[in-house]
């Protein structure tokens, strides 16, 4: 019911609050600028919009903070902070927007440059900034007053960190496109070919995409720096510094490597369109960006140790910009392999491999330094002893990565040993052919090199990877004692099957030994079966794991257990004891059923369907 009202009031004054806003921002402007007589009829909707909506938002407004001041439950709940920090986030965009045609007017104004509507831009700036900065500046202090009387937590602090984030990311990326297109201007007027008119525009949005970052990015590093233990292990954190380093990293990369073509096209006496110079500012401002961002980043794992879900953030951040190097690096091979062999082929004449070659050349460079260096770091973590790093080796994060890329390059070796044989029995049962075979079939023959050497450090990998995962699960294994409590043969029965899926646990058979009290004292683990009739508290003297299964006796049925046999205990037990060893959570191990096959057996289908249409494809492009 609380819920209820919390959303009845806030969804209703926030109908309210931008009604009354806009209408006040729009009867104004037509009142005061407008050169023309106003319109009745829009006049009118704009007044009565404004009489209606302005009780509406007080109204509620009023209410909810009658209610904060009696309930501090009330002060500090997530809806509140919703309707606080979505209008504060709503009020910052338009005000933006706002404060730019201010700023724009001014400038125009200064620098003596003409505008289509000057005037009118700086009256609306006027208007429309001075009524959105009040409010804008009423619920920040709101905000903050709340925060003083009711620290936040849970849902109230997400919602918080969720608007300083994303607007320190939307100042960031206003001023990173602006600075990156005023230095351009700035270095194109030492050439001669600076276009004045947007030069205001440039500079208004620069200071403006500078303030809102500054401003709301400090905010988040005080918070950072406080006493508030949720905001240091911030997962939205870690995810907003990763996502702007892979974003800027990826735009320096695209930028580097167009610079790079265009050297390349230059040396071979090829026309180079566009300007250098505006290429290289922008991959100097992101890459500024990145290395900012990244800076913050050691500074934060300095101050707290990364927690797991950090870690997972972290781990498909670096992944990601991994991936794309390796694919840049794989491409930019392959097409260079393939321009090489239809070289020597003759197919080509030197003046036409020039344009490929600067491309390719420029993807090979650029992808080889992004992948070498990502690759490296994430070699580095993995490598370091102890828990750690087999988690980095066994995280599902790197085996996707590395079995995707093995499934990539699986395909296209099959896909391109399918075009040659094609090329080579087609010709050899008579089919005509024109021009050089060895041309032809030149970039099947690359990228089939190429998918070779990804299987070959691919495979490597994981096979190392798995070494170090066993070497761990072993020594964890020898570390481990295990003490078996159930019927005689059943005992046996789980001992056999924990002997051979773990050679190297110290395994106790309760029934055979003589020193059981002993050996369950000593045991880090405790497995077997229990029976309602029996009274299992005797287990609690001791302070090792247990893990039992629970079976049916007279007058006892488990209901939604299903019955097993003593060999399906053994197993599952067996399969209990892998997951404790490796840190899972504990998951009952399932028989297959009807609808695993039958999806087994789809995807088979889709798999065969992506095969042929990628066996098309190929032949054309191969062909091409």
């Amino acid at each position: 019911m609380i819920a209820v009202r919390r959303w009845y009031l806030f969804v209703s004054a926030t109908i309210g609050l931008q009604g009354f806003t806009w209408s006040l921002i729009w009867l104004l402007y037509g009142i005061l600028v407008t050169d023309e007589q106003p319109v009745i009829e829009a006049t009118a909707l704009q007044l009565a919009a404004l009489l209606v909506c302005l009780p509406l938002w007080l109204g509620h407004w009023l209410w909810g903070e009658r209610l904060a001041r009696r309930d501090r439950d009330e002060r500090a709940s997530a809806i509140r902070k919703l309707y606080l920090y979505g209008n504060l986030t709503l009020f910052l965009i338009t005000l933006i927007g706002s404060v730019f045609d201010l700023l724009t007017a001014i400038l125009r104004f200064i620098l003596r440059i003409p505008g289509s509507d000057r005037v009118g831009q700086f009256e609306y700036g006027i208007i429309a900034s001075s009524i959105l900065g009040v409010l804008f500046a009423y619920h920040s202090v709101v905000a903050r007053n709340d925060l003083h009387q009711a620290p936040l937590t849970g849902g109230g602090a997400l919602v918080r960190r969720l608007y300083l984030l994303f607007a320190a990311g939307v100042g960031l990326a206003v001023w990173a496109s602006s600075i990156t297109s005023l230095a351009q201007q700035i270095a194109n007027a030492f050439g001669g070919s600076l276009s004045l008119p947007i030069l205001p525009e440039l500079i208004a949005s620069t200071i403006i995409g500078l303030v809102v970052w500054l401003g709301h990015w400090w905010r988040a590093q005080q918070l950072f720096s406080g006493a508030e233990e949720d905001e240091r292990a911030s997962v939205l954190r870690k995810f907003y510094l990763y996502l702007v380093i892979v974003v800027s990293s990826l735009a320096a990369v695209t930028n580097a490597t167009i610079l790079l073509a265009g050297v390349f096209r230059q040396m071979v006496g090829l026309t180079v369109t566009g300007s250098p110079l505006d290429v290289l500012i922008s991959s100097v401002v992101f890459l500024v960006i990145a290395l900012y961002h990244s800076q913050v980043l050691r500074a934060d794992a300095a101050v707290i140790p990364e927690a797991p879900r950090q870690a997972g953030v972290r781990r498909v951040a670096w992944y990601l910009v991994a991936a794309v190097g390796q694919l840049a690096l794989v491409g930019g091979l392959g097409g260079m392999l393939s321009v090489i062999i239809r070289g020597v082929a003759g197919a080509e004449t030197t003046s036409d491999l020039r344009e490929p070659l600067s491309w390719f050349g420029a993807m090979l460079i650029v992808g080889l330094a992004v992948w070498a260096v990502c690759w490296r770091r994430i070699q580095r973590i993995s490598s370091v002893t102890g828990e750690a790093g087999v988690a980095e080796r066994s995280s599902l994060t790197r085996r996707i990565y590395l079995f995707g890329f093995l499934f990539v390059a699986s395909l296209t070796l099959l896909l391109a040993m399918i075009y040659i044989l094609f090329r080579i029995i087609s010709i050899a049962l008579g089919e005509p052919f024109a021009g050089s075979l060895l041309a032809d079939i030149a970039q099947a023959l690359a990228f089939a090199l190429i998918a070779g050497g990804v299987l070959a450090t691919h495979g490597l990998a994981l096979r190392s990877d798995t070494r170090v995962r066993e070497e761990a699960e072993l020594a964890k294994q020898a570390q481990t004692r295990v003490a078996v409590v159930a019927d005689t043969d059943l005992s046996n029965q789980i001992a056999t099957e924990l002997r051979a899926q773990f050679p190297q646990l110290v395994i106790y058979v309760r029934d055979q030994s003589g020193e059981a009290e002993q050996q369950l004292a000593n045991a880090n683990l405790i497995v077997g079966t229990w029976r309602q009739t029996e009274n299992p508290q005797w287990l609690n003297r001791y302070p090792a794991r247990k893990l039992l299964v629970p079976l049916a006796d007279t007058n006892w049925m488990w209901v939604g257990v299903e019955p097993m046999t003593g060999t399906e205990i053994a197993r599952q037990l067996a399969d209990a004891v892998r997951q404790v060893l490796a840190g899972e959570s504990l998951r009952p191990k399932r028989a297959v059923t009807a609808g695993t096959i039958v999806a087994v057996v789809v995807g088979v289908v889709l798999v065969v369907l992506l095969l042929s249409g990628s066996l098309v494809f190929l032949i054309a492009l191969f062909s091409f």
